[in-house]
């Protein structure tokens, strides 16, 4: 009789998946299968794995659910042979996103504004903004700058993803794909993006360590951008793949707090 059986195992990402980057492969011995997963990303992932068998017993529950941390490998599981002498199948097929399901956000945690101290900056589109931050990530805040404004890290953590060679901006959705961008995966494993910046307005490399005050970039009006601006959002990974967007709060000079749609917030 044949089985099948989903083993998931969920990556931190939500993009385009390469799955050159994780690898599951089996190692055959003289009692069974055994099942192992590697993860070359800078970030955790979750893996969608699925399999069809014969002739096999699985030694863990499944679904599997697991999550493969940054440049590393594991045994997932091993398959156990119900009788050898009469042969078994085994074939499976998988998918997997970035992040770690199962991270948990401070939400008592105060962000640094991500603009310089003492400069002061309009914030024109803040948490379920009706023109663009709807859907899975309506957790998202639109600084206006002029194009070249120095951005900091609003809290310590790795560079996972960037991208600033882009050149292209305008104010419809077939713009998006250009965006230059930061993602900094923080201590938690939750991750913060820092999009719209200027061509070659990046200043970190993926793997390094920044710090909260660093300077990472430059504000521009790469992608979908009605003008030059900063759009920043603190994401976790969800189920299934793809992000859940998480309301934060800043430190400003009038206290901690969410920061509101048409106030001015100077750098603190």
């Amino acid at each position: 009789m044949k089985t099948i059986l989903f083993l998931l195992i969920l990556l931190t990402s939500g993009l385009t998946q390469d799955n050159s980057s994780v690898n599951v492969y089996r190692i055959e011995t003289e009692t069974g299968i055994e099942i192992y997963a590697n993860n070359s990303n800078l970030y955790p992932v979750t893996l969608e794995y699925m399999v069809e068998y014969e002739n096999l017993k699985p030694s863990k529950g499944l679904p599997l659910v697991q999550v493969l941390q940054p440049n590393t490998e594991q045994k997932l599981m091993d398959f156990e042979y119900s009788n050898l002498s009469a042969g078994w199948d085994y074939s499976s097929r998988y998918r997997y996103y970035m992040g770690d399901i199962n991270v948990r956000h401070n939400d008592s945690f105060a962000y640094r504004l991500p603009f310089p101290i003492g400069e002061e900056y309009l914030l024109t589109q803040g948490f379920n903004g009706a023109f663009s931050h709807q859907g899975e990530l309506p957790h998202a805040l639109d600084f206006a700058m002029p194009e070249g404004t120095p951005i900091y890290a609003a809290r310590h953590g790795k560079v996972v993803m960037m991208e600033g060679g882009n050149t292209k901006g305008g104010p419809t959705a077939e713009f998006m794909e250009y965006a230059n961008f930061i993602t900094i995966m923080h201590d938690d494993g939750t991750f913060a993006d820092y999009s719209h910046l200027k061509h070659r307005g990046v200043n970190v490399q993926p793997g390094q360590r920044v710090r909260m005050g660093q300077l990472i970039g430059y504000s521009g009006a790469t992608g979908f951008a009605t003008g030059p601006h900063l759009h920043f959002v603190v994401k976790k990974a969800k189920h299934g793949g793809g992000f859940i967007s998480i309301p934060v709060q800043f430190a400003t000079r009038k206290g901690i707090g969410e920061l509101q749609a048409g106030e001015s917030y100077i750098g603190y």
